[in-house]
């Protein structure tokens, strides 16, 4: 089974009275299957206003929604994002073939502007003709 190297990312973007925007990170190719193996996200926001971040993925037909929680904050000399959220860690995530993976970011306080990257690495594996029929 041929496997190479991947990574992705995407960023979300929350103008003033947005409060939840979901992008397609990446649609993974028909014949492979994307292994998630790290992620990590930078966002950029405002005092007092907490993010959620969540990744949906498809294995098996069945989407799953998994929210994370960073710590990491940090006040920046930037006017119009004068808060970094920040954190990164591992994961084992499978999507499927022909699949999207999805990134949420949604907040209660909908004051301002918000900038959010992510990046999700991990393994592209062809998925054979034997494994298919498993699906």
């Amino acid at each position: 089974m041929a496997q190479r190297p991947f990574q992705t990312g995407a960023a979300v973007n929350l103008s003033g009275g947005e409060n939840i925007k979901e992008v397609v990170i990446y649609t993974v190719p028909a014949k492979k299957r994307f292994h998630v193996r790290f992620l990590g996200v930078n966002g950029f926001g405002h005092p007092n206003q907490p993010l959620f971040y969540a990744v949906h993925v498809t294995t098996g037909s069945r989407m799953g929604i998994y929210p994370f929680a960073f710590n990491g904050v940090a006040e920046i000399a930037e006017p119009e994002f004068p808060v970094r959220y920040f954190g990164s860690q591992a994961v084992i995530l499978y999507a499927d073939p022909g699949s999207d993976l999805i990134f949420t970011v949604a907040r209660k306080d909908t004051t301002g502007n918000v900038r959010v990257f992510i990046d999700l690495c991990g393994i592209l594996v062809d998925v054979g003709a034997r494994n298919r029929a498993g699906q």
